[in-house]
């Protein structure tokens, strides 16, 4: 009895964002023979599409809790399955469909609380292909009677865990800049090098594809948060990941959320980072403002400044993740 009763609760926490999707669709619909579930579409308008009056859009509920969506009008397509995160697109498919802010927030961490129930592959990210870049030809470890090294333990960057690389190549000044090579699913796709002395411009060189997310091999599937900063030092300092810009786009926000845990944005003390509070309220992310923001501009500097424990402990302390006050804190610390 103590079995079949716990069983029922697990099923009916696997259906939880199917049956919130479908109490969420309009009254005017109607089921066909293989299951979907047809009304009008309310993707298009959003997508610079007339409004459709057709019933174009349907949705179809599948047998394991999942749910899929797709409009027949403008090709907008997104599904969830229990196990996985819930991504920026059917995150907007829910507030199309008139689900609140608060709501959606809930469903976010529902379905991150609902993967150790469901046995699912991790596939998501490999769905996603960046173009194979190379490195300079003649990189080398960074040793530790150099420039570089220094620089490296200037900026407390663990290089045991971080193995960034040297050139002795002139062109684009790659002989004075720190080589911080980029993979995705374990494999160079590229990298960016970041010069040690100020008076070499620009400050970075970078063969990579746009929506990269730096250091998301290196993730661990235990952990219970990411935290997102805007560069690669910052991450690395907090064994983070960084979107590299001032801006996330959808493709970026879908391979952080794929981590399916919590995430964090620390945004940093500028009006590039201001812009990236934007893109962490689309997302329905959280937004960190330490206590250190009174002093330093970003991660490293903190980190630098106060330790690494410390800066991590006071990013989760400082954590935020009702709108209005994140937006609070934004007119106080930005403007």
């Amino acid at each position: 009895m103590i079995f079949n009763h716990t069983t029922s609760i697990i099923i009916k926490m696997l259906t939880t964002i199917q049956d919130t999707v479908l109490q969420l669709l309009p009254g005017r619909r109607r089921r066909s023979p293989g299951g979907w579930i047809s009304f009008n579409a309310p993707c298009c308008q959003h997508r610079g599409h007339k409004a459709d009056s057709r019933g174009r859009g349907g949705v179809i509920a599948n047998a394991d809790g999942g749910v899929s969506y797709h409009c027949f009008n403008c090709n907008f397509k997104t599904s969830y399955k229990p196990g996985r995160h819930l991504g920026y697109k059917f995150r907007k498919l829910l507030e199309w469909l008139g689900a609140d802010e608060n709501s959606v927030r809930w469903l976010v961490i529902e379905a991150v609380r609902l993967k150790e129930f469901a046995k699912v592959d991790e596939v998501e990210r490999e769905l996603i292909e960046f173009q194979v870049r190379s490195l300079p030809d003649d990189v080398e470890l960074v040793q530790t009677d150099s420039e570089a090294y220094a620089y490296c333990e200037q900026r407390h960057i663990n290089l045991d865990r971080y193995p960034l690389l040297v050139s002795k190549k002139l062109e684009h000044n790659l002989n004075r800049r720190i080589i911080i090579p980029f993979t995705w699913n374990n494999q160079l796709i590229g990298y960016t090098g970041r010069a040690w002395n100020n008076l070499v411009k620009p400050k970075y060189y970078s063969q990579f594809e746009s929506n990269y997310v730096f250091n998301i091999d290196q993730q661990l599937p235990t952990s219970k948060f990411v935290i997102v900063a805007e560069g690669p030092f910052d991450a690395m300092s907090v064994d983070g990941v960084a979107v590299l810009g001032n801006e996330c786009s959808e493709t970026q926000a879908d391979i952080i959320d794929s981590l399916s845990r919590e995430v964090i944005l620390v945004p940093d003390r500028d009006r590039a980072g201001n812009k990236l509070i934007d893109n962490a309220i689309e997302y329905s992310w959280t937004v960190s403002f330490p206590v250190w923001y009174e002093t330093c501009k970003d991660i490293n500097e903190a980190v630098v400044r106060y330790g690494k424990l410390f800066v991590v402990r006071s990013i989760l302390e400082a954590k935020q993740t009702s709108r209005l006050k994140i937006e609070l804190m934004r007119k106080r610390l930005y403007n």
